[in-house]
């Protein structure tokens, strides 16, 4: 089942993040899906 962030990434940095990092598939889940999420704010996203 898919769920739609609540913040907006910059598709042309992922993209290319996940070109140098040879990643094929990128997924969020857990606390970065929730209403309360402050991108930032997350010891696991800095």
């Amino acid at each position: 089942m898919a769920t739609k962030a609540h913040f907006t990434l910059p598709k042309e940095q992922i993209e290319s993040f996940c070109r140098k990092h040879h990643i094929r598939k990128l997924s969020l889940f857990g606390s970065v899906l929730g209403d309360d999420f402050l991108l930032g704010k997350s010891p696991f996203c800095r």
